[in-house]
């Protein structure tokens, strides 16, 4: 409760971020996730980030990887290596995903988010410190909250479910390691209400790859692996 009272929104971020290890301007995370709703079963997808909003979701199929990238303007979807579509439009579903991952990634909402402190009743357990972020590109809000050490623990916010269409997603993040400097969450449960959507357990997370260009969220081909 003293945190979330005593600590503006700005140094909460701040030292979130100091907390962390720095900055995180990009990443690429392979993960197995055990899905509960929609198409249940284990997933492997790769995610891959660079600021302020490239983003790409990679999901391993039977019949081989689909890649579903959005490079700040247009969201592509590739199948079997083929490009299927491309989508301009501000409603594309990949977008929300794009926000959510670069908004709990903390850099995006200390430069350009507005945030103000959430009131300690509005706080899950074990949060010690709260904010509510509303980012100016399309005025979305969104919840953050940390622990007693500054790490993320939790997360709401607009987010498109492929079956379910726009929600308020609920994130929750533990499990967390150092990797190349950074403390960084190994598993991330993601919940609609008091439903489980997935918890998804990661593989491997490389931060800040320097081989990761934007031209790479055009093309498949150009996404990095995230060796062991």
């Amino acid at each position: 409760m003293g945190l979330a009272a005593g600590c503006a929104s700005g140094p909460v971020l701040d030292r979130a971020i100091r907390a962390r290890g720095g900055p995180l301007r990009s990443f690429v995370r392979t993960s197995d996730a055990q899905v509960e709703a929609g198409f249940p079963g284990t997933w492997r997808w790769r995610m891959t980030f660079l600021a302020p909003d490239r983003y790409a979701w990679s999901i391993t199929t039977t019949a081989g990887v689909d890649h579903y990238l959005f490079d700040g303007t247009t969201v592509r979807a590739f199948v079997g290596g083929r490009e299927l579509g491309a989508d301009t439009s501000p409603r594309a579903p990949l977008r929300t995903q794009a926000a959510f991952i670069a908004v709990t990634n903390l850099d995006a909402a200390r430069a350009d988010g507005t945030a103000t402190s959430l009131p300690p009743g509005e706080l899950p357990p074990g949060v010690a410190a709260g904010l509510s972020v509303t980012m100016p590109e399309n005025g979305a809000s969104y919840r953050l909250g940390f622990d007693g050490r500054f790490l993320l623990l939790w997360a709401t916010g607009p987010f498109d479910v492929p079956y379910a269409g726009r929600v308020e997603l609920t994130a929750r993040y533990g499990d967390y390691r150092r990797v190349r400097g950074l403390w960084l969450p190994f598993r991330t449960s993601y919940e609609i209400g008091p439903r489980r959507l997935a918890v998804e357990h990661a593989l491997r997370v490389c931060p800040n790859p320097p081989e990761l260009t934007a031209a790479a969220f055009v093309d498949p081909e150009r996404l990095p692996a995230c060796a062991p």
